[in-house]
């Protein structure tokens, strides 16, 4: 994944609430993609679906995460770099990427 691809994933889970409320068909795609991605960590990986629950959807500081997911800073960039390659793929498969 290149710098900007992580920058438009990154950017799609910020705005995940706007993009809902905004119909588009691409909107829909990130959105499609998103909710994708939530469902794949919701039974799988209770630390990554924290960390996008956390600190993307209810837009939470990166150490009040850590907090709260009781990790230290490795664990959270390497389940942030593991979420944001998951989201990619899907959203790659939708042609967003």
């Amino acid at each position: 994944m290149t710098n900007e691809q992580r920058q438009q994933v990154k950017k799609a889970l910020w705005n995940y609430g706007i993009l809902q409320r905004f119909e588009s068909e691409e909107n829909r795609r990130w959105c499609d993609a998103i909710q994708e991605t939530i469902d794949y960590y919701k039974d799988r990986d209770p630390i990554r679906e924290g960390l996008l629950q956390i600190r993307y959807l209810e837009h939470t500081t990166e150490e009040k995460t850590l907090d709260k997911l009781h990790i230290g800073r490795t664990t959270y960039q390497k389940a942030q770099l593991d979420l944001l390659s998951t989201l990619a793929v899907f959203a790659a498969r939708r042609g967003l990427l």
